[in-house]
């Protein structure tokens, strides 16, 4: 027996595919339903459009003979040969009488060289007469001897029409042109009211006339530009541009029809850029006698209409059967449902009355005055006696709220709290014999369709209250004994604070022990710097002495001034030095890196010199970094140091240490120092900033310089690296920080 699954998923499959044969079914039958519309529309356009022909033909073709008829008029003849000014006053007004009588637009003569003689409207503002119109093909094909026509936008008139010309002869010889123009807004007027719009076509597929005036002189198809250049020069449309129809679709049908999809302006917008897609049935047919072809348009939207309506019917005759059925179906299934709650209530009832008379929470109702209706065989066996005498009493007279409760809601016992829903406090209900146990009680309101009833839920709390309680010395203990490890870790945190004390004090005696160490290095120097001025000094003096005795002043004076020089000099020496043993930290601000190198280079000159090294400078640049002088003047001094030992470690090459300056970026810069040492092996650069690690001799140093220039350029937020330099040897950078 197929499951409830089962029997679903068959139905949605059932329901999916007679929706799709239905969708097919309509659909289907809307487009049989259309093509039966257009063929009937087809066969009605058809015989508008023949009608729409002749009508246009026997319009325009009764005007035909009328040039001929003019050309052999003796007054015309004679106005052309004696251009007399009476026979042309006389010929103007039989050609407004001949228009009058014929209703035909304009009537005028032309001279051979196409000059207006005389005309129909010789007394308008817009005359011809005095008019050329030479450059017509009308007059062309007239000119020499044959019958004209031509259609084209007037030049004088500004009005669209049709000409008939006819040349006139004198004799065997044409002294002038007869012509006749028909004008098309008459005839477009009379059809402007039809169910259908049309179109007149000429060979190019310009529109040249139409029942809508938008439509005027608009290409059916795209030009070239070889094709518009022509029509231009031929000035049949004057300066109307043409561009083509906005037609977004066609679909041809047969060979005299088909259906075109325009773009137009919704006529039920307020806005002119709002537009809408409009169908068309097309159908065409030529007029051979004026070379021209007329096609009528007729609106699709009445079958577009009568599919919608047909397929909005179709749907809902389906929806209202579907309906139908679904709701006999409803109320069928209404009714089962309803058969099957009645029996399940009466089961849930019974189900229910289990529930509270075997659940072992006490349970107490309580009538809409909040007064005790009824209770549960648990409640009786919490509180150890019959609750019997306690029918109709408030409940307060049973269970009384624990004052020092923890639970944050509160509850009235009293009949006039009105907004309750749901209460849980903490208490003691009354038990046999006045003894007092403790419970939570937890109230609920109940919404009765006429009256409202409280629930009343009862739990015993003697166990939770023990565990409270030994929680509570649980929670005691642990606190003690956080406090005790608390005083351990600031004991020991003191302890800690006071040795990183010991250990930035000894790092700041390393940095001094460095500095006295370089000093002591530089002490030869220093000695070979000092006793140099001081040899001088006192020969300067014994000389100023023996001129003295000789009263030569002039030379005791020139000796003098040698002797404060000199001392100047010294003094000079010992302050670099003075500076340079300074004791202090790390003081940042703006330093001129260029200054700071030049009083490295000064303490090592000795040095340099005695060594016979050849020192390469780079030029000042004004760059300003953010460190401190002292130390960054310590560390130039180390570096420059190992590099004057690196360099008479190798004697193949010319000694020569290099400092140089590079801007990498726009907030840091990198000060290299290089030498033509050997360089550095590859277990030197792995502990190269190690403290205690020297790759010089037993006694030759301690292994802390550069560990300790380490952490001054790091104190300065910079970096120090080592790499092989160009030529061989080792070579420093130091990057640093720009001052901006």
């Amino acid at each position: 027996m197929p499951n409830t699954q089962d029997v679903k998923r068959r139905l949605t499959w059932i329901t999916v595919i007679s929706l799709l044969i239905l969708i097919a079914v309509v659909w289907r039958g809307g487009e049989l339903l259309k093509q039966q519309k257009l063929q009937t529309l087809q066969a009605e356009a058809s015989i508008q459009l023949e009608q729409l022909g002749d009508v246009l033909e026997n319009a325009i073709t009764k005007y035909q003979h009328m040039p001929a008829l003019l050309a052999s008029n003796d007054r015309v003849r004679k106005a052309l040969r004696d251009g007399l000014a009476s026979d042309i006053n006389q010929l103007n007004r039989e050609l407004d009488q001949i228009n009058r009588i014929t209703e035909a637009s304009n009537s005028y003569v032309l001279d051979r060289n196409g000059n207006t003689v005389a005309a129909s409207n010789y007394a308008s503002k817009g005359s011809f007469v005095g008019q050329n119109f030479a450059f017509r093909p009308y007059f062309k094909q007239a000119i020499v001897g044959s019958p004209g026509r031509y259609y084209a936008l007037g030049t004088t008139s500004n009005r669209r029409g049709y000409f008939f010309s006819y040349p006139v002869y004198e004799g065997d010889s044409i002294v002038g042109v007869a012509v006749v123009k028909i004008e098309l807004e008459p005839f477009e007027e009379r059809f402007s009211n039809q169910n259908y719009e049309f179109l007149l076509l000429d060979p190019d597929q310009v529109v040249f006339g139409s029942s809508r005036p938008e439509w005027l002189y608009k290409t059916m198809e795209t030009l070239t530009h070889k094709e518009l250049k022509r029509i231009a020069s031929s000035k049949r449309y004057k300066n109307q541009p043409l561009v083509k129809l906005p037609i977004l679709a066609v679909q041809n049908m047969n060979e005299r029809s088909r259906i075109i999809t325009l773009l137009e302006t919704s006529a039920t917008l307020s806005r002119d850029d709002q537009f809408e897609r409009v169908g068309y049935l097309e159908m065409r047919r030529p007029i051979r006698l004026l070379g021209f072809q007329i096609a009528s348009l007729s609106p699709l939207k009445p079958v577009n209409d009568s599919v919608f309506l047909w397929r909005a019917f179709v749907i809902g005759c389906v929806i209202i059967i579907v309906l139908i059925t679904g709701l006999a179906f409803l109320r069928r299934r209404m009714l089962k449902e309803r058969l099957v709650a009645n029996e399940m209530s009466r089961h849930n009832e019974a189900y229910i009355r289990a529930i509270i008379q075997n659940t072992q929470a006490g349970l107490i109702t309580l009538d809409q005055d909040k007064r005790i209706e009824s209770f549960n065989p648990a409640i009786e066996s919490l509180a150890g006696h019959s609750l019997l005498p306690f029918i109709g009493q408030e409940l307060g007279s049973l269970y009384q709220k624990d004052e020092v409760s923890t639970v944050d809601n509160d509850f009235a016992f009293t009949s006039t709290a009105e907004d309750l829903n749901f209460v849980t406090t903490e208490g003691i209900l009354q038990c046999e014999d006045g003894i007092a146990k403790a419970v939570e009680m937890n109230l609920c309101s109940i919404e009765l369709p006429y009256h409202r009833k409280y629930l009343v839920t009862f739990h015993d709390m003697t166990e939770r209250k023990r565990y409270e309680e030994e929680i509570t010395q649980s929670r005691a203990i642990l606190e003690e004994r956080v406090k005790e490890r608390t005083f351990e870790l600031e004991e020991a945190n003191h302890r800690l604070r006071r040795e990183v004390d010991k250990h930035e004090e000894t790092q700041r005696e390393l940095i001094q022990t460095a500095k006295l160490a370089v000093l002591g290095q530089l002490s030869a120097g220093i000695n070979h710097e000092l006793n140099q001025p001081l040899t001088a000094i006192r020969a300067f003096s014994e000389n100023a002495l023996t001129f003295l005795s000789r009263d030569n002043l002039p030379s005791v004076e020139k000796n003098l001034r040698q002797i404060n020089l000199l001392a100047q000099h010294m003094g000079d020496i010992v302050a670099r030095f003075k500076v340079f043993a300074r004791k202090g930290d790390v003081q940042q601000g703006a330093v001129p890196l260029q200054s700071t190198i030049l009083a490295a280079v000064s303490i090592m000159e000795s040095r340099l010199k005695d060594s016979h090294i050849k020192l390469d400078l780079p030029d000042d640049n004004q760059l300003f970094v953010k460190a401190d002088m002292v130390f960054l003047e310590q560390v130039l001094v180390n570096l420059i140091s190992n590099a004057v030992d690196a360099v008479n470690e190798n004697k193949q090459v010319e000694p020569l240490i290099k400092i140089s300056i590079d801007q990498a970026s726009s907030r840091k810069v990198i000060l290299k120092v290089s030498d033509t040492g050997l360089g550095l092996t590859e277990e030197a650069r792995q502990h190269l900033f190690e403290p205690f690690y020297t790759s010089k001799p037993q006694g030759a140093g301690l292994g802390l310089g550069l560990s300790i220039s380490q952490r001054i350029i790091e104190s300065m937020n910079g970096k120090i690296y080592a790499d092989k330099g160009e030529g061989g040897g080792a070579e420093f950078s130091i990057e640093l920080l720009l001052y901006t």
